[in-house]
């Protein structure tokens, strides 16, 4: 089970850093996708649709008008 979460490392680091948690929709072998969410100040919950890339650690995030997509390293941090 280790060897299956170690891969989303960076994925949970980059939440950490950007303040917010994994709302997972759905996994296989190759990505994780669901939403990252963001409480703002005033306690809403705003939510951001992601597609994250195991093997090449690439996040991309679901805009309405386009995709938004950043290389991770393996502390979470946009390369």
């Amino acid at each position: 089970m280790r060897d299956k979460i170690k891969p989303m490392k960076p994925l949970v680091y980059y939440c950490r850093w950007q303040g917010a948690s994994l709302k997972l929709r759905g996994r296989d072998e190759t990505a994780v996708f669901g939403h990252l969410a963001f409480t703002d100040e005033d306690g809403t919950v705003r939510l951001q649709e992601f597609h994250y890339q195991l093997k090449t650690q690439k996040l991309t995030l679901k805009h309405a008008d386009n995709d938004e997509i950043i290389q991770l390293d393996e502390m979470g941090i946009a390369t």
